[in-house]
């Protein structure tokens, strides 16, 4: 029955654009991987690691509180991309398997391409590759996998392609174009000059553009090893390099997307989660629900976000799909627990999060105003914060019962439709494995 269901929506969705002219702003999607907020400086950073992110928001909109529906990418990308929670659309890990986008569920770029929009994609991630049902809908699809730990795609590479997919495009046709970033993601390894833009050229320990392997991240995350306090500087030195080289080709590309869209685009800049720095004792992503990797950044700017406003409602990445739907005026799925955030007005509603990688996968929050609990599945033991009082959740509460109840609800939500397991040849494994995601 939800499998019929769900096909019935995109089946309608569909119908009601078929032979429609395009309607509507461009759109860019710039998907920045591994990207915490409180590391850029419209979020109050103290370092200038986003001169281009920050001017967007000074010109568009900046939302302070955008919650991540999980702190790893497969899934949180999905979320973007469907407007539903992890619970419903499955994607992810879980017994030991890899679980990929199912195809009865309606997805932004096919909902853009029905609607006559020029779609395209330049992913840099084996998750988000064709593999995981991502490719679905774009045009010009482009997934730059990792071969090994140092081969990934650079953002000045993927710039360059983008950049010439925008001049090869028909002049005034609307287009979908979305990019994925990866360069935050660990090992954090800079180009010159950023690999030195922040970091004290006196340190010569281990923890430099080298360390971040599996089993360096597992030491640290079992508890086993540990990074001393100038290793872990050096660390978040060499992340914040990755980031300002990052937003100076995103400045490269969205000068491109002026010159060519003018004033008539709408952009959007989001994280699909943060990263660690030992804030409670780990490292990296994937491994826990606290706020260092569910607080993203969440940007849009252009028609109907415009004026440099800050708005403090927490909003979630469930709510990106509703809004981008909404300024092309197509209803969003019903199944959908977003929001359109041009008129967001609820500030009580409870955002749900879940999909853990590494340990115990068992685990779900959710998060009304400053108040958020954490279930563990497992062992049925919850913890309740007050982030107001305790933003680094390092005080727990006496339990919240009515939010978690609201944590039992959402675990207990059955999907949609079933998530199809991904059969992996070794090309992906290997792949998989260098990233740390199969140990």
């Amino acid at each position: 029955m939800r499998i019929a269901t769900a096909i019935s929506i995109i089946v309608l969705l569909l119908a009601a654009s078929c032979g429609k002219r395009p309607v509507g702003p461009s759109i860019v999607l710039v998907l920045i991987d591994t990207l915490r907020a409180d590391h850029l400086g419209c979020y109050g950073y103290h370092r200038d690691t986003s001169p281009t992110i920050d001017s967007l928001a000074a010109e568009g909109v900046l939302f302070e509180r955008c919650q991540s529906q999980s702190s790893w990418t497969l899934p949180a990308m999905v979320t973007i991309l469907t407007g539903l929670t992890p619970r419903q659309h499955g994607a992810g890990a879980r017994n030991d398997r890899f679980h990929g986008l199912s195809y009865e569920l309606a997805y932004l770029p096919e909902v853009l391409s029905a609607q006559g929009y020029a779609t395209t994609a330049f992913f840099n991630v084996v998750f988000m590759n064709a593999d995981f049902g991502l490719h679905r809908g774009f045009d010009h699809f482009d997934c730059s996998g990792l071969t090994d730990f140092h081969s990934r795609r650079t953002a000045g590479q993927t710039v360059d392609q983008a950049i010439s997919w925008l001049a090869d495009r028909e002049p005034g046709e609307p287009f979908f174009l979305a990019v994925h970033f990866y360069d935050p993601h660990i090992n954090y390894d800079p180009p010159p000059p950023f690999d030195t833009l922040f970091t004290d050229p006196g340190y010569e320990g281990p923890y430099d553009n080298s360390w971040g392997h599996v089993p360096q991240i597992m030491g640290v995350n079992s508890g086993e090893d540990s990074i001393p306090p100038e290793g872990l500087r050096n660390l978040v030195n060499l992340y914040d390099g990755e980031i300002a080289y990052t937003d100076r080709e995103l400045g490269r590309l969205l000068a491109e997307v002026r010159a060519t869209g003018g004033d008539s685009t709408l952009v959007t800049v989001i994280a699909d989660h943060g990263e660690e720095f030992l804030d409670h004792g780990g490292i990296e992503h994937g491994h826990t629900l606290y706020q260092e990797l569910l607080h993203v950044p969440l940007i849009l700017c252009g028609p109907g976000f415009r004026g440099g406003q800050t708005i403090h409602t927490t909003v979630a990445q469930l709510d990106v799909l509703p809004t981008v739907l909404s300024a092309l005026g197509v209803e969003a799925p019903s199944a959908s627990h977003g929001v359109d955030l041009s008129l967001l007005s609820d500030s009580s509603r409870i955002l749900p999060s879940s999909g853990i990688l590494w340990g115990n996968q068992k685990q779900a929050c959710v998060l009304r105003g400053e108040k958020k609990v954490i279930w563990d599945a497992a062992i049925d033991v919850s913890q309740a914060f007050d982030l107001s009082a305790d933003a680094g959740e390092t005080d727990p509460l006496p339990p919240d019962e009515s939010l978690l109840q609201a944590a039992l609800d959402y675990w207990s939500t059955p999907p949609l439709a079933e998530p199809p397991a991904v059969e992996m040849d070794e090309a992906i494994k290997t792949q998989l494995r260098d990233l740390g995601y199969i140990r």
